[in-house]
């Protein structure tokens, strides 16, 4: 099962949240600074029982969009 994660990041002298994702054997951050975004992502991932081998050609699909 996949889920949200959050890392607080400084870029400029500003800190911010950045959401990432994370299932039981694998973790990728810092993917978008919208929760909504991830949320939705998440919520396709475990729709779609995605596998974690596939996890970052689906992120880089993520983004492409």
């Amino acid at each position: 099962m996949w889920k949200v994660i959050e890392k607080e990041i400084c870029v400029e002298n500003q800190t911010t949240i950045s959401y990432g994702i994370a299932g039981a054997t694998v973790e990728i951050n810092d993917i978008s600074t919208r929760k909504e975004e991830i949320e939705e992502f998440v919520r396709q991932l475990n729709r779609l029982e995605a596998s974690e081998i596939h996890a970052y050609e689906l992120v880089e699909d993520f983004l492409g969009r």
